[in-house]
């Protein structure tokens, strides 16, 4: 491929380490970066965000047109198009295959019309970002250190009364004083309202003896994303013999899957190594049981043993970052647990990026 046109936001970050409104940026088409195999992106910025760029990446800056919020888009989009050729041209590009990550309709067809031959980025973002460097090593272990200081006020605010949108909003706070962007996802839940997997946080107030899990999902400093699950116990009282063994259950699948990790073993051969999770969570398993995490939840992945591979000849490799994590609750029971761990796979095996204890209480 001998450039990419990226609209993602994500990979735009990755390949230029400028931001702009992110998750507003995410769900629209105002920022984009052309960048060559070899060579000095141009990055096309939202025009009043230029000034903040200028601060932190060499890019060429240029002003994006944006189609995005007029009521006949096409004169805009084709603008665009022209745009991009051109400074492909500038690039030594022109006439070839332009790979593309994501683009909303009227993009799309604009550089269609304009003749260019659109590929697919994904292999070349993909591959780009699933070792880290130790730049972002260092980031990922900074970011790790939040990540433990939010868990640690999250387990302190679990006491009889508090609402889940309440210890949301503990988690968030320390997030953003740390420094951190935003939570991705809202998932604190309690007591039946662990079961099913995907419910998140609501008004509901937490009783003793309720488990309550957390699944951080945060982009932190620099836009790193960080994904730990922890399940408490609300309350002084032992727990209930179901709970502690499912909790159980789920805290022994975790070390062991983590252990199986090693560099050169690939995806198929983690699946097959995997601990068995007891049949009765196999309904409602998790997705996956092993993701890449860095600006966003990347590749590779690794499924249940009975799910289909999608990538069995990926090979894990040195400096991979990984999210670890299983959901075990049984259909129709009353409480569910939710664990996992962000790793760094090393010679050795992984590392924790985030080292937050376990609740003794459940074990």
């Amino acid at each position: 491929m001998a450039s990419c046109l990226l609209l993602h936001e994500p990979n735009i970050r990755y390949a230029t380490g400028a931001a702009a409104m992110p998750v507003w940026s995410m769900s629209t088409f105002v920022r984009s970066a052309l960048v060559p195999a070899e060579g000095r992106p141009i990055l096309f910025e939202h025009t009043n965000s230029i000034h903040r760029s200028e601060r932190v990446t060499d890019a060429d800056i240029r002003p994006m047109r944006m189609w995005a919020f007029h009521d006949d888009p096409e004169p805009e989009a084709d603008a665009w198009a022209a745009e991009t050729i051109e400074a492909m041209g500038e690039l030594g590009v022109a006439g070839e295959p332009l790979a593309v990550d994501r683009l909303a309709t009227p993009g799309f067809v604009a550089l269609q019309r304009a003749g260019l031959t659109l590929l697919d980025s994904a292999a070349v973002t993909q591959a780009a970002r699933e070792v880290k460097t130790p730049e972002e090593v260092a980031l990922l272990e900074r970011n790790g250190r939040v990540v433990e200081t939010m868990l640690g006020s999250f387990e302190r605010a679990v006491v009889p009364g508090v609402r889940e949108r309440e210890l949301l909003a503990v988690h968030a706070e320390v997030l953003l004083a740390k420094g951190g962007e935003y939570l991705a996802t809202n998932t604190v839940c309690s007591g039946p309202n662990t079961n099913p997997w995907r419910a998140e946080a609501t008004d509901r107030r937490v009783e003793a003896g309720d488990v309550v899990f957390v699944d951080t999902d945060c982009v932190g400093i620099e836009g790193y994303f960080f994904c730990v699950s922890r399940t408490f116990l609300c309350g002084d009282g032992p727990p209930p013999d179901p709970v502690r063994d499912t909790y159980r259950a789920a805290l022994e699948w975790l070390q062991g899957m983590k252990e199986v990790v090693r560099p050169g073993r690939t995806c198929g051969e983690l699946a097959t190594l995997a601990p068995p999770l007891p049949e009765k969570y196999l309904p409602q398993r998790y997705e996956i049981m092993i993701h890449g995490i860095g600006l966003e939840e990347e590749s590779p992945s690794v499924c249940y043993p009975i799910d289909p591979q999608p990538n069995p000849d990926r090979v894990v490799r040195e400096n991979m970052a990984l999210v670890v994590e299983l959901y075990a609750g049984e259909p129709g029971a009353d409480h569910a647990v939710k664990l996992g761990d962000q790793v760094l796979v090393t010679r050795d095996g992984v590392r924790e990026l985030a080292n937050y204890p376990f609740d003794e209480r459940l074990r």
